[in-house]
């Protein structure tokens, strides 16, 4: 990624409200991400950086159901028929990935609470650590509907929280037992951080096999 671009997506990414992971951790979830979309593709995100960080930065945003981001899903479609020019499918893009990761962040089910505070910071606090594993990418081949695989992610994201309540005090956000690098927090915020990474991937490509070949007529 050229270096003004990356330095466009991470100024952007600060401004976004701490709903759950930092902009940060946002903006490395998207980062990597695009390391794992067809070459093609990822081409198009990067000659619109701008855009892809300025979709996921538009407003506070509480934490979407598999619901809201199938709608998303089918926005970045509808606008990609419609002709929208390349910069607004890559704003329509980010927010699809801003909300996916979010969608997938354990500690993420409600409002702005301690325990999302918490883990919040206990992720910036590793922030060195974060690794995405990556998982099959289901998305290349098959159906490209992204009900299923929504309808999963969110049943999988509510039992690591329900993993994660033990270990925090929900009223005030205090850890309660350890939270090193064996702990069951620190295993939820890596796989919490995987699963954002990978959902995005395979929401953008499916996004890419459906419509992709009208972004890059207008390239």
């Amino acid at each position: 990624m050229p270096r003004h671009a990356a330095q466009t997506l991470l100024i952007l990414a600060a401004s976004l409200p701490c709903l759950a992971w930092s902009p940060r951790v946002h903006a490395l979830q998207t980062k990597t991400a695009r390391g794992l979309v067809p070459r093609a593709m990822a081409a198009f995100l990067s000659q619109h950086s701008a855009e892809l960080a300025e979709g996921a930065s538009a407003g506070n945003m509480v934490v979407p159901s598999a619901e809201d981001v199938e709608n998303q899903f089918f926005k970045v479609l509808t606008a990609s028929e419609k002709g929208r020019p390349p910069r607004d499918i890559a704003r329509e893009l980010g927010r699809l990935a801003y909300m996916a990761q979010l969608m997938t962040d354990p500690s993420a089910t409600g409002g702005l609470t301690p325990t999302r505070r918490t883990f919040s910071a206990y992720a910036d606090e590793h922030f060195k650590k974060l690794v995405a594993v990556k998982e099959p990418l289901f998305a290349v081949s098959g159906s490209l509907s992204p009900r299923a695989p929504l309808q999963v992610w969110a049943q999988v994201k509510y039992g690591r929280y329900r993993l994660l309540t033990g270990h925090v005090n929900l009223d005030t956000g205090e850890k309660i037992g350890a939270w090193d690098t064996l702990s069951v927090p620190f295993a939820q915020m890596q796989l919490g951080f995987s699963s954002g990474v990978n959902a995005t991937a395979n929401l953008w490509i499916l996004a890419y096999r459906a419509v992709g070949d009208l972004w890059l007529q207008k390239e």
